[in-house]
């Protein structure tokens, strides 16, 4: 496999990433569009599907790609809750070290991508080509502080939830959430939602 071909294949065919390590169950015409939209699109997207429709996993798909093709770009997840983000970032860092994405990036750099040691909240490996000090991928709750954060690709996943539904008090506060993430998203970046609806707001 060539360079080209390697980068061909986590931009526009993540599925077979998906089926080499394991989700069989992923469908190649809406998993594969949903993940190549998530690695490719240049504006703002909102995916709202039913649960258990596999988001989240084409989301960690996507996160693991997306770090080796931009390696100088600062990502952001975010989803409701602090557990609900360490497992995610937890499946990234294991779909890195996979014997598949290891090829791949052996492939693309010439030696395969290496995580890095650092904290549960944050991905960092050896391609990371920004300058600044801020991690790669960051992750990060609907209750964490937001000061100071800057990212040039947002992915949000569930930050809206049963709560949503039944609490005005907490819709008000994930959409004042939402408009911090205006805020922090770098000049040119993108937000990319994914989740299952909930409330009408």
């Amino acid at each position: 496999m060539t360079r080209a071909e390697a980068v061909h294949l986590l931009r526009d065919e993540p599925i077979k990433i998906g089926w080499a390590v394991g989700f069989k169950d992923l469908n190649v015409k809406l998993h594969n569009a949903w993940m190549r939209e998530m690695i490719r699109t240049k504006s703002d997207k909102t995916l709202q599907a039913h649960r258990g429709s596999y988001k989240t996993t084409c989301v960690s798909i996507a996160l693991a790609c997306l770090i080796v093709l931009l390696p100088n770009k600062k990502i952001m997840f975010m989803r409701k809750t602090d557990s609900d983000v360490l497992e995610v970032l937890r499946q990234v860092k294991l779909l890195l070290a996979t014997d598949a994405m290891q090829e791949l990036t052996g492939r693309i750099y010439g030696s395969p991508v290496q995580v890095l040691r650092g904290d549960m909240w944050s991905v960092n490996t050896d391609c990371y080509a920004a300058i600044r000090g801020a991690p790669q991928l960051l992750g990060l709750g609907t209750g964490g502080s937001m000061t100071g954060k800057h990212a040039d690709i947002i992915l949000t996943d569930d930050i809206v939830n049963l709560q949503d539904r039944i609490s005005v008090v907490e819709r008000k506060r994930i959409c004042g959430v939402y408009q911090e993430l205006q805020n922090i998203r770098n000049p040119g970046g993108r937000i990319l939602n994914t989740g299952t609806p909930w409330h009408p707001d």
